[in-house]
């Protein structure tokens, strides 16, 4: 697939264009990026961030809403690992997955979530 290419601030990019495994792990920021609910179109899309915004935050529910985001993108057929870490001073998730997709192919990344921007 070919899209629009955003940057880190989710503003598109109108004269640049991503396509292949770059395009997908956008596809996967972007993901995470919204919460489930925020788009009207489909309420389902996106990540469960309640899960991080609680007091104390287990481990396997973050690991299992960031599994839930992931496997929402049909180009995705296994993740491989999920490691976080969550700073709730500085209100930051960071995460870091790999995934194998429908062709086989390994894709991988970080994404980090400013908890404050969005």
């Amino acid at each position: 697939m070919k899209s629009f290419k955003f940057n880190d601030d989710g503003d598109w990019i109108l004269n640049e264009m991503v396509e292949g495994d770059d395009e997908l792990i956008q596809c996967l920021k972007h993901l995470i990026y919204t919460r489930v609910g925020e788009w009207f179109l489909n309420e389902v899309y996106g990540f469960q961030r309640d899960v991080i915004e609680v007091k104390k935050a287990d481990e396997r529910d973050i690991v299992e809403a960031v599994s839930d985001a992931i496997y929402q993108e049909p180009r995705i057929s296994e993740i491989v690992s999920i490691d976080y870490n969550l700073d709730k001073i500085k209100r930051k998730l960071t995460l870091n997955f790999v995934a194998r997709t429908v062709e086989d192919n390994e894709v991988g990344g970080d994404i980090d979530v400013d908890l404050a921007r969005i």
